[in-house]
């Protein structure tokens, strides 16, 4: 049977509520409340499907309930009722995410309708909410963005690599490139897609935990120890796919027992006297080159060698900048989801900032950035001083800046472009030729960079 939706009343007209619950109660669960403080409560108590507010309440604004409904999780759908027809707190409103409004005295037909559409709108909304998360939970993969060749590359890489059950896939590159999602893209695309994907960072913990949490076990095995035992990950992962973060880390010895499983598939917990079989493919990345530590001895070759049948090399965000202002985008809508807020763009000078930034942290650093942005601003376009913080202290007007671009104009003038050019041509001789250096010494985002170098008819 299903469930009946639940609709809040928050009006201060004791008639209005009284006539209104009248009119619903036979379909849907009612609840009322008189005031703004009495309406959330009961908004982060019931939970309701819809919000019947009143813009005028005797002790705060309706504008500023809805603007708190609005950043609770699950978000209710909101209808407005005024007692008049205020063109600029409806505006208002409608721009803090009401679905629609009523003007008293409500029309019946009119009233229906707009509560059936709002509670479509909230039914439907659940359900893309509900698939996404579920997307997300079995997939992990929704934000692998991005245009640039070698990152594209990288893609059809792990896609094909994906289609082996057992292939050991190595995957490198810096900090917060974005490793694991590949990881997750490589096992949802394989076989043991239905199986648990399990990931451990083996850079977070002692030798000791990494050895228990991989192996698990027995009862007993070591001081402090659960008095039932322990499943490692390698148990819990068994049928599907286990990721090994930052695997460089990995004490020799217990290198030497996951070459074991990976020859074997079989491995002794702690302290246990029973095999144990497996069936589990391992996927491992690093933040830099494996083999190159395997010839320096810190890394087994011959474990090198089961893990990295594949290689996967990904592109830091400072060699990706045509992907910047995508990601900003897309993070951009994440937060908005998340916070419940309206930004819809970003201004030129804020993708200046965006696109001129090296990202040290790289596409992490950035989420992080427009999560920032997005959670403190109220704006509906990000703009340049939001990000001020990504400012270079050089970016500050100085002495030795304002002598170094000293410079004698000719009598006769100069053509405007040419001293473009002139300025181009030496910072591009002063970056080694670097195109992504040189858009990043004249704070413009590479495409802009390439367009002047076509246009001037320099190397580009």
């Amino acid at each position: 049977m299903r469930e009946k939706h639940k609709i809040l009343i928050i009006d201060d007209e004791h008639s209005f509520r009284n006539a209104m619950r009248r009119l619903l109660e036979k379909t849907y669960i009612v609840h009322e409340a008189e005031n703004g403080t009495m309406g959330l409560k009961l908004a982060r108590e019931e939970e309701p499907d819809l919000v019947l507010l009143d813009i005028g309440l005797p002790d705060m604004s309706g504008l500023d309930v809805i603007s708190s409904i609005k950043e609770m999780r699950p978000s209710p759908t909101v209808v407005m009722i005024t007692a008049y027809e205020h063109v600029k707190d409806v505006v208002t409103a409608i721009k803090r995410g009401a679905f629609d409004y009523l003007v008293k005295p409500v029309d019946l037909e009119e009233f229906e309708l707009t509560v059936q559409s709002a509670l479509d709108h909230a039914g439907l909304k659940n359900e893309v909410d509900r698939l996404r998360q579920e997307v997300q939970r079995l997939h992990s993969v929704n934000r692998l963005i991005g245009r640039n060749a070698r990152f594209l590359d990288a893609q059809v890489l792990a896609i094909k690599s994906a289609q082996s059950p057992d292939a050991g896939v190595l995957i490198q590159g810096e900090s917060g490139v974005g490793k694991e999602l590949f990881a997750r893209l490589i096992h949802a695309r394989s076989p043991r897609t239905a199986y648990p994907f399990v990931a451990l960072n083996c850079a977070a913990f002692s030798a000791e935990i990494i050895e228990s949490e991989l192996f698990g076990y027995e009862r007993g095995a070591f001081t402090g120890a659960r008095s039932e035992g322990k499943e490692g990950l390698l148990q819990v992962a068994d049928g599907g796919t286990l990721f090994l973060d930052e695997v460089v880390d990995l004490h020799p010895e217990i290198q030497a027992k996951l070459l074991r499983v990976l020859e074997e598939r079989e491995f002794f917990p702690v302290g246990g006297t029973r095999k144990r079989r497996v069936d589990i493919r391992i996927l491992s990345a690093c933040n830099q080159d494996l083999w190159q530590a395997s010839e320096q001895g810190q890394f087994r070759k011959d474990l090198f060698f089961r893990l990295a049948t594949i290689r996967i090399d990904l592109p830091p965000l400072r060699e990706r900048s045509e992907d910047i202002l995508s990601l900003a985008h897309f993070f951009m809508e994440e937060f908005n989801d998340k916070y419940g807020k309206r930004f819809r763009g970003i201004s030129r000078e804020a993708e200046q900032l965006l696109s001129s930034h090296d990202w040290p942290g790289n596409v992490r650093e950035l989420r992080n950035t427009l999560e920032r942005v997005v959670l403190l601003e109220n704006d509906e376009t990000i703009l340049g001083q939001h990000l001020h913080f990504l400012r270079p202290a050089s970016a500050v007007p100085s002495a030795e800046v304002s002598d170094a671009l000293r410079f004698e104009l000719p009598p006769g003038g100069i053509s405007l472009d040419e001293a473009e050019k002139a300025i181009i041509l030496k910072a591009y001789d002063l970056c080694g030729g670097n195109k992504a250096r040189t858009a990043r010494y004249l704070r413009v985002p590479r495409h802009i960079l390439l367009y002047r170098l076509k246009k001037y008819g320099l190397p580009s």
